[in-house]
C-alpha cells in the first residue's frame, strides 16, 4: 500500500552525521575516509566511537586516542551500526514527557539488532553482519514516527496492546490503516537504505516467503530480521507465550551453517547484551535465564490455551493464537507438549501434574468418582549419583520413569515432580486396587538390571498411596489427597523403604493440615531423602 508521508516526516531528528553516515551505507565504494569525515563533525559520537574501539568488545592493543585509527580499527561494517546505535540511543535517553517509551522502544531496537547480528555473524561476512545489524536497529523506526506525528492516537494502541487484546500490528492496522513496519520501510526507504534491508523489515510480520528472485542472503537477511524480532519480543514484550511460538517458527525457517536452539539463541544475544550495553549508556532490566524466559513463555502459552477452551472472558487470548490457520497456530501443540513434559524423563512435568490434578478433581466431583493418587520416590538416590556420578542417576531417572509408565493405565497420568520424586493420577481408583497398584510398580523397580558403564545399579522405590471420592471443596481436596499419599510415602521410607504404604484420605484433618501442606505443595523441588 501507499502511505502517505506528509504527516509523518517528523522522523526521528537523526543528527546530520547519522544520516550521511546512512546515506552512504549502500555504497560499497564509499572510503573510511569519507566516513570519518562526516563523523568528525560530531563530538559526542567521536568520543563514543573511541570508547567503543578501546572497550573488550571490540579488543585492541594499546590506547587508541585517534578517530581514524578508531575507525579503520572497528572497520567499515561495525562503524555505520555504531553511529546509528549511538544516534537512536541519543533520541531515547533524553528528557521527554514519554522518555519511559522512548527508553522501551531503544532497548527492543537494540536487542533485535544484537539477535540479528549474532546470527549474521555466523555467515562470516563483515559486511553482512553489519546488514543485519543496521536493518534491524531502523526495523521499529515507523513507532518513533507515529509517536512524534500523533502521540495521543497512538498511545492508544499501545494501551490496547499493552491490555492484551492483541498485537500491536494488528492493533495498528486496524486504528490507524497501516502498520509502524510498513512505515519504517517506507521511511527509510526514502532515507537511502538499500531496498534489499527495506525488503527485510516489509516482510517482518509476513506470510510471504522468499522468492526465487531474491539472492541466497536476501533470503538470510528477511528469515534473520523475522527470528530477531520475535526474539525481541520474547524478551521485551508482554505476551512471551506468542513470541515464544513466532521464534520457533521463524529458527526453523532460518537455514544457519550452526543450527542454534531458542535457548542457545537467547543466551547468546543475553551475553552480547550485557557485554555492549554500557557503549551506548543504555541500562538493561536484571533479565532472567534463557531458560526462565522460555518456561515463562511456556507457562503463558499454556494458560492461553487453558482460557481458549473455557468461557472465561476476563483473561483475553491473543487473537493470533485463536484463528484456526493463522501463522502462529502452527506450532502451539508441540510448543504446549514442550512446556508439559519433563525434558529428562519425557513423562509429564509437576506444572502439568498440578494442572491436571485440579481439573480431574472437578471432573471426579461431577461423576462422583473416586480419585487416586501415588507418590513415588527413588531410595538412596543420593547414594547413587555420588557413587556412580549424575549422568548415572539421570540414567536412573529415564529408567524408572519408563517402567513406572508401562505399569499404568491408559487412563492413568504419571509426572515427575522434582528430583527423584515421581506422582501418579489415577482414574476413578478404589481401596482395594491400592494395594496391587502400589505392589506392581514396586516390583516392577525392584526387578530392573540396570547396568551403567559395566556397573549394577540396584534401585527400589518407596510408595504413598491414597484415594477417594471427592467429598469436600475442589481445591481442599486436592491438597488433602496428595498430603495423604505423601505422608504414606514417608511411611514407606522410615519403615525400612522398597515398600508401600497406603494412607487413609481423613477429612476431618483437612482444616488443620491445610495450610501445612500449602507450603509443601509449592515448596521448591527437593533433594534425595
Amino acid at each position: 500500500m501507499t502511505i502517505d508521508l506528509s504527516k509523518y516526516t517528523r522522523i526521528p531528528s537523526l543528527p546530520t552525521v547519522a544520516l550521511e553516515v546512512l546515506k552512504i551505507f549502500q555504497d560499497p565504494n564509499s572510503s573510511l575516509d569519507q566516513i570519518v569525515a562526516i563523523v568528525r563533525n560530531d563530538p559526542a559520537i567521536v568520543g563514543k566511537l573511541l570508547k567503543a574501539a578501546n572497550s573488550t568488545t571490540y579488543t585492541t592493543r594499546g590506547e587508541i586516542t585517534d578517530l581514524k585509527r578508531a575507525v579503520v580499527m572497528l572497520g567499515r561494517s561495525s562503524v555505520t551500526p555504531l553511529v546509528l546505535s549511538f544516534s537512536l540511543a541519543q533520541q531515547s535517553v533524553g528528557t521527554s514527557l514519554h522518555s519511559e517509551y522512548y527508553r522501551q522502544f531503544w532497548l527492543r531496537s537494540f536487542v533485535q539488532a544484537t539477535t540479528a547480528e549474532v546470527l549474521g555473524a555466523q555467515f562470516g561476512s563483515p559486511t553482512f553482519r553489519g546488514e543485519c545489524y543496521t536493518t534491524n536497529l531502523l526495523a521499529g523506526i515507523g513507532k518513533l514516527a507515529l509517536f512524534r506525528a500523533e502521540p495521543d492516537r497512538y498511545l492508544k494502541c499501545l494501551q490496547r496492546w499493552q491490555d492484551g487484546d492483541a498485537s500491536l500490528l494488528r492493533i495498528e492496522q486496524e486504528d490507524l490503516g497501516f502498520t509502524h513496519v510498513e512505515l519504517s520501510g517506507e521511511l527509510l526507504k526514502q532515507l537511502g537504505l538499500p531496498s534489499r534491508c527495506v525488503r527485510a523489515i516489509q516482510l517482518l510480520d509476513s506470510d510471504v516467503t522468499p522468492t526465487a528472485a531474491d539472492s541466497s542472503e536476501q533470503e538470510s537477511l528477511i528469515q534473520i530480521s523475522r527470528v530477531a524480532h520475535a526474539l525481541a519480543a520474547l524478551m521485551c514484550d508482554k505476551t512471551p507465550g506468542v513470541a515464544i511460538v513466532a521464534l520457533e517458527e521463524a529458527l526453523s525457517n532460518l537455514k544457519l551453517p550452526n543450527p542454534l536452539s531458542s535457548e542457545e539463541l537467547l543466551g547468546l544475544v543475553q551475553d552480547r547484551v550485557e557485554a555492549t550495553a554500557r557503549l551506548f549508556d543504555l541500562d538493561p532490566p536484571q533479565l532472567p535465564s534463557p531458560s526462565e524466559m522460555l518456561q515463562e513463555a511456556l507457562e503463558q502459552l499454556s494458560t492461553f490455551a487453558v482460557v481458549a477452551n473455557t468461557s472465561d472472558q476476563q483473561k483475553p487470548v491473543p487473537i493470533e493464537l485463536m484463528e484456526e490457520n493463522g501463522r502462529l497456530k502452527r506450532r502451539v501443540a508441540d510448543l504446549l507438549q514442550a512446556s508439559r513434559t519433563d525434558s529428562l524423563t519425557g513423562v509429564f512435568n509437576r506444572a502439568h501434574f498440578l494442572t491436571q490434578l485440579a481439573e480431574r478433581v472437578a471432573v471426579h466431583r461431577v461423576r462422583h468418582q473416586s480419585l487416586g493418587l501415588a507418590v513415588v520416590d527413588i531410595d538412596h538416590f543420593k547414594k547413587i549419583n555420588d557413587t556412580h556420578g549424575h549422568q548415572a542417576g539421570d540414567y536412573v531417572l529415564k529408567l524408572v520413569a519408563e517402567s513406572l509408565q508401562h505399569g499404568l493405565r491408559d487412563s492413568d497420568l504419571l509426572a515427575r515432580y522434582g528430583g527423584e520424586e515421581f506422582v501418579i493420577l489415577m482414574e476413578d481408583s478404589n481401596a482395594a486396587g491400592l494395594p496391587i497398584i502400589g505392589e506392581r510398580l514396586r516390583a516392577r523397580i525392584e526387578s530392573l538390571a540396570i547396568q551403567f558403564e559395566g556397573k549394577s545399579i540396584p534401585v527400589t522405590i518407596s510408595i504413598g498411596l491414597s484415594e477417594s471420592p471427592v467429598i469436600c471443596e475442589e481445591s481442599e481436596f486436592a491438597r488433602q489427597l496428595f498430603a495423604a499419599a505423601d505422608a504414606g510415602m514417608y511411611r514407606a521410607k522410615h519403615s525400612g523403604r522398597n515398600q508401600f504404604c497406603i494412607e487413609p484420605f481423613m477429612a476431618d484433618s483437612m482444616a488443620c493440615e491445610a495450610s501445612d501442606f500449602s507450603a509443601r505443595l509449592t515448596r521448591s523441588p527437593i533433594g534425595a531423602r
